[in-house]
């Protein structure tokens, strides 16, 4: 029998019982010490056969009765008495703090003592035939103030080869500031726990150096969904991959072997010890950036890794803001839409981090100079001060990535062609969702990227509208085909006659594939009418109701309407709730909106609808932008949707039609209340959303004036006055670009906004035909030069009269509706003609 002195300066123990840590870092703790007992020996050059970790948590009931504990156990090389002894030491500090996770013994005791008041350690090596084992009781030593523990060195178990167990238990009480902490911990739930861990883990995990597991079930690692190396953007021929490696030594450091200090590379001492022996230790970044395959509001960032854990998952802020020398912080990145989709995995090892590992340490230099590299010293936007001059790896992917407007390759985004618009349309994020799930439960084709990069290139492909394409496939077949061609999937299937069988068969089979039984019935039996639910003698061909042919569709029926529309995230609305005039609020109801790629017509009639309504315990709205009431009268799809969803709040609430409160109860304060509630930034242009929708389309064509007019770059120059030439100089310099930019075409990106009107009623012909907009300016053969000069003269004229528009709005700020109103549609119309 031996003891153990644990005595702590006052401080360490301040810290163990006030520390405020989360309950997965205390465990993390744990898990850290484990894993640098196998980066240690593996150091020492005897690495540890299948590492493993074991972790067992309480069940919740065990937490109330007081009993259970938390165990962590490691099939690691076991500790010297020494070792131990100083592992459980309050306040030591004997790790390498480069090579390992543990980067103070402190870190055991507050994790410990935040878990509960009792400690029991077990440690073997492998070598010995003896395990030692030590407990103490945190509350008990403090009390009584003596901080001696025994340790007893005993014959080891059987089952304990080699390794170390670490047992907490004895629930802090209630009333003590950490009574709960364990509980808080059990009501994550194991599935989140272990997810938690093979987020953190994810590394280590996934290179098989440990396995970690959790109440007997194994921790599996985090993936990232993230695009293939074969997927780029190209943006004005530039190709930017999906995928960036990361693999740079920004420099080195000469550091004590006894101390860890830092020592001038020049010196032959270390000033704080006196030692003699260094080592080198790399600044290197490695790892990658890349982008997920579908944009979220807050799961996107970097995972910042150290020695295999990640101490920060998802960070933002350090990378996407950016506090100029005035400390005013610049957020970057999202800033036209609310969703991001950068991501990425960099392991910064040599950074240094806090005592608790939650975070590194921000103002040392060596993260300082890792996040100059990585995001460059300036903002991420082009047209930001010394941005010109910005070409780290942050950089590159946000000028490929930052924005999701086009889908399909030009912007790498899941989508479909819309027809009525006449354009790819992003993707429902219901099918993101699905696609999601089959990546997380790795089905073949949706863990790679293969499925989500057709729905990537269908979003290009205009469907031909007398082919039906399959949905197993994509094939286009002629219509009326029941069997795709290409796979043998059926389009249009019937259930086999025979009750025996069963299958699914092609609609037009005489006999069953499966079991050979023919499909002309023996005895022919009523039929209902699909139309109206008339029952028919089976001799009548046509309903004697409604006159509906047999087995016709009724086209406004939900089943029909569904597999002939998409669904907008834009109009639906989930959960939809508004305010009552006594103060509470509806029943939350699901408003899902589809819309429509045919017409809504009744089957008894020839109106044309412009939206379909089905309300059970959800809203289905079918609407059909195509409608008179959308494109001849203007009316918006989201008054309508309103509309409907307060007719139905109205008959929900009716108690409220009487009484005091009827007069604020109506269908126009419900109407209003969702139109506000929902879609009041949609509704409302505002002048800062038009301006900015202006600048970001004016910087766009600048952007391609190199390209338009690079063979008249001279000409352009010479034509251009003093004033055009001075602020054309004052553009190029406050973008941060040297003036030598005027020797190449690119100097064309910073002329004045009236320039650029003038460049464009001088070379009209260089923005049309495919270079630009898609209006043809070339005029046919044969026709009279009279003619030809009169349709290019109204070409020229009308796009002037746009570009004008926008442009005197961009400078007067206009606040008038109607002003604003006009503006936008000329905005709309030249976005619309872009290739």
């Amino acid at each position: 029998m031996s003891s153990f002195d644990l005595t702590p300066p006052p401080n360490v123990l301040i810290a163990l019982t006030h520390t405020p840590i989360q309950p997965m870092d205390a465990i993390c703790e744990l898990i850290d010490n484990a894993i640098d007992s196998f980066r240690m020996s593996e150091l020492l050059g005897n690495p540890v056969k299948s590492p493993k970790i074991w972790i067992d948590l309480p069940k919740p009931s065990d937490i109330g009765n007081g009993a259970g504990y938390v165990r962590v156990a490691d099939n690691g090389a076991g500790m010297t008495p020494e070792q131990a002894a100083n592992s459980i030491r309050a306040g030591f500090s004997g790790n390498n703090p480069f090579d390992t996770l543990g980067l103070f013994g402190m870190g055991f005791n507050i994790a410990t003592g935040k878990i509960g008041r009792k400690t029991r350690l077990v440690t073997a090596c492998a070598q010995k035939d003896q395990c030692i084992t030590v407990e103490f009781d945190l509350e008990s030593l403090v009390k009584n103030g003596s901080y001696i523990v025994p340790a007893e060195i005993s014959p080891k178990p059987a089952d304990l080869g080699h390794g170390t167990v670490v047992e907490v238990s004895n629930w802090w009480p209630n009333g003590h500031a950490n009574s709960g902490f364990i509980g808080k911990l059990l009501k994550y739930g194991m599935p989140k726990i272990r997810q938690e861990i093979g987020r953190r883990y994810a590394t280590v995990l996934r290179k098989k150096k440990v396995q970690i597991v959790l109440n007997s079930e194994l921790c599996s690692p985090f993936y990232h969904c993230a695009w293939g190396e074969s997927r780029f953007v190209t943006r004005q021929g530039n190709v930017t991959p999906a995928v960036m490696h990361i693999d740079k030594l920004l420099g080195a450091q000469k550091r004590c072997t006894s101390c860890y200090s830092l020592v001038p590379p020049d010196s032959d001492g270390c000033y704080n010890c006196g030692a003699s022996s260094f080592r080198s230790i790399e600044e290197r970044v490695t790892g990658w950036i890349g982008i997920q395959r579908f944009d979220d509001s807050t799961e996107f960032g970097l995972d910042l890794i150290r020695n295999g854990r990640a101490i920060r998952v998802g960070e933002k802020n350090a990378f996407f803001e950016y506090v100029d020398e005035f400390k005013k912080t610049v957020k970057d990145y999202p800033i036209d839409q609310p969703y991001g989709r950068i991501i990425g995995e960099i392991h910064i090892n040599h950074v240094p981090v806090d005592f608790m590992k939650q975070d590194f340490q921000r103002s040392s230099p060596e993260w300082q100079r890792a996040v100059s590299y990585l995001r460059g010293d300036s903002s991420l936007q082009p047209g930001q001060s010394g941005a010109g001059s910005n070409s780290s790896p942050l950089f590159v992917m946000y000028n490929g990535y930052r924005r999701v407007r086009t889908p399909g390759k030009t912007d790498l985004y899941m989508g479909y062609w819309d027809a009525e618009l006449n354009k790819p349309k992003r993707i429902s994020r219901d099918v993101e969702k699905e696609y999601y799930q089959r990546f997380l439960d790795k089905e073949p084709g949706y863990f790679e990227d293969t499925e989500w990069y057709k729905q990537v290139e269908l979003a290009e492909i205009k469907p031909l509208h007398d082919l039906i394409v399959c949905p197993n496939c994509q094939f286009q077949n002629l219509r009326g085909s029941d069997i795709c061609i290409a796979c043998g999937a059926i389009l249009v299937a019937k259930t086999c006659l025979n009750t025996g069988c069963g299958a699914s068969i092609p609609d037009s089979a005489a006999a069953c594939p499966q079991c050979g039984a023919s499909q002309q019935p023996e005895i022919e039996h009523p039929w209902v009418c699909n139309l109206c639910k008339t029952s028919n003698d089976p001799w009548q061909m046509a309903c004697t109701a409604c006159g509906g042919e047999r087995g016709a569709v009724d086209p406004v029926s939900y089943d029909h309407l569904i597999v002939n529309a998409n669904k907008s995230d834009e109009l639906s609305i989930p959960g939809c709730s508004v305010c009552l005039p006594d103060g509470t609020f509806t029943s939350p109801i699901t408003v899902n909106v589809f819309v429509s790629s045919d017409e809504l017509k009744p089957h008894y009639s020839d109106n044309h609808l412009p939206l379909v309504v089905f309300k059970s315990h959800e809203i289905s709205i079918f609407i059909d932008l195509k409608h008179p009431l959308f494109k001849k009268y203007h009316v918006r799809p989201e008054e309508m949707v309103a509309t409907e969803v307060a007719l139905f709040l109205f008959d929900s609430n009716k108690r409220f039609s009487a009484g005091r409160y009827s007069t604020e109860f109506s269908l126009s304060t419900l109407k209003w209340a969702i139109l506000d509630g929902y879609w009041s930034n949609t509704l409302c242009d505002s002048t800062d959303q038009l301006v900015a929708d202006i600048a970001a389309f004016i910087a766009r064509i600048k952007n391609e004036l190199p390209t338009l007019l690079g063979a008249v770059k001279e000409d352009v120059f010479s034509e251009l006055n003093d004033g055009e030439k001075k602020d054309l100089a004052i553009n190029i310099m406050d973008n941060g670009m040297d003036i030598s930019i005027l020797n190449s075409a690119e100097y064309l990106k910073f002329v004045s906004d009236p320039v650029l009107l003038k460049l464009f009623d001088r070379y009209t012909d260089a923005f049309f035909d495919q270079k630009l907009w898609s209006d043809s300016f070339s005029v046919a053969a044969g026709l009279p030069d009279a003619a030809a000069g009169e349709i290019k003269c109204r070409i020229r004229s009308t796009y002037h009269n746009y570009l004008d528009d926008i442009l005197v709005y961009l400078k007067n700020k206009s606040a008038d509706p109607i002003v604003s109103t006009r503006t936008r549609k000329s905005l709309q119309l030249l976005q619309n003609k872009l290739i």
